[in-house]
Formats: C-alpha cells, sequence, structure tokens
C-alpha cells in the first residue's frame, strides 16, 4: 500500500502573510486555535483514510460505499477550517464550524456503521473515536475565539 495516499492533506500554511503586518494581531489567537485544529484533523484525516481502504466486504454493501460516504465526510472538513481563520465575517466561520461539526458527525456515524455490519473491525473505530474526541476538545477552542462583528447576517442565523 502506498502510505503517502493516506493523508494527502497538505500542511497549514500561515494566512498572516495575507495581512498587513499592524493587523496581524487581531487574528493571532484565532489563527493559532486554527492551525492546530487544522494539524490534529491531518492526523485524523490520515486514519480516516487507512480505515476507508481496508474495509472489507458486508452484507449490506461493499467497501466501496462505505468508503466513499466516509470519505466524502472527511474531505470537506480542512477546507472549512483553513476558511474560517483569520479576518473572516462571524457567520462565515459559524457557518464553517457548524458544517465541520455535521460532517464529523456523519463520519463517524458511517464509521460505526461499517463496524455494525461487519466491513471494519471495531478497534479501529475505537481509535478514530478517542482522535475525534481530541478534535473535539481543540474545536471547541477554537470556536471560542470567534466573535460577533457587529455585521448583518442576511440569512438571519448567526446573529
Amino acid at each position: 500500500m502506498d502510505l503517502s495516499r493516506l493523508n494527502p492533506l497538505p500542511e497549514w500554511k500561515p494566512r498572516m502573510t495575507e495581512f498587513e503586518a499592524g493587523e496581524g494581531w487581531k487574528y493571532q489567537e484565532s489563527l493559532q486555535a486554527a492551525e492546530a485544529l487544522y494539524n490534529k484533523w491531518r492526523e485524523v484525516f490520515g486514519m480516516v483514510m487507512a480505515f476507508a481502504e481496508n474495509l472489507r466486504q458486508s452484507a449490506v454493501g461493499s467497501p466501496t460505499d462505505f468508503r466513499n460516504l466516509i470519505l466524502e465526510n472527511a474531505y470537506l472538513i480542512a477546507p472549512k477550517i483553513q476558511s474560517a481563520g483569520g479576518p473572516t465575517l462571524y457567520q462565515i466561520k459559524m457557518e464553517n464550524a457548524a458544517l465541520i461539526r455535521f460532517n464529523s458527525r456523519q463520519m463517524m456515524e458511517q464509521i460505526i456503521f461499517a463496524v455494525m455490519v461487519g466491513a471494519a473491525d471495531e478497534s479501529y473505530k475505537n481509535v478514530i473515536q478517542d482522535s475525534m474526541d481530541e478534535f473535539k476538545f481543540l474545536f471547541r477552542q477554537w470556536v471560542a475565539t470567534f466573535g460577533p462583528d457587529g455585521e448583518p447576517d442576511d440569512w438571519g442565523l448567526f446573529v
């Protein structure tokens, strides 16, 4: 198996260079929390990729069926972390956070289901779940750096 395929996510690239030096300090805490969260996600993502690559046939579906559902959710999380870092509108940060939570939960539900139907071993699911617990801790720290910015939300959702 080609191990380089197990984690195609790029390393975190600092976004501070995009801002004027005098304004970057405003986003330092949020960007540091985003970087920690992203790096943890890279770790989880590698485990999820390995899990998905090792799925086996079950009575209710092929490995490809499970793999596609799991990876569809997993691939959406990294860009949401990246796009919510720095000087992004509060409502966009909250929307991305909600999508990260949603896709993380969907991914774990698919992993749990794959174990339930015999397509994977529970011990692998447990390792991913432990890492997801660490991810959720960092996620809460990251979201705590968000603050309303006074901009109107045309949809009235995150006000």
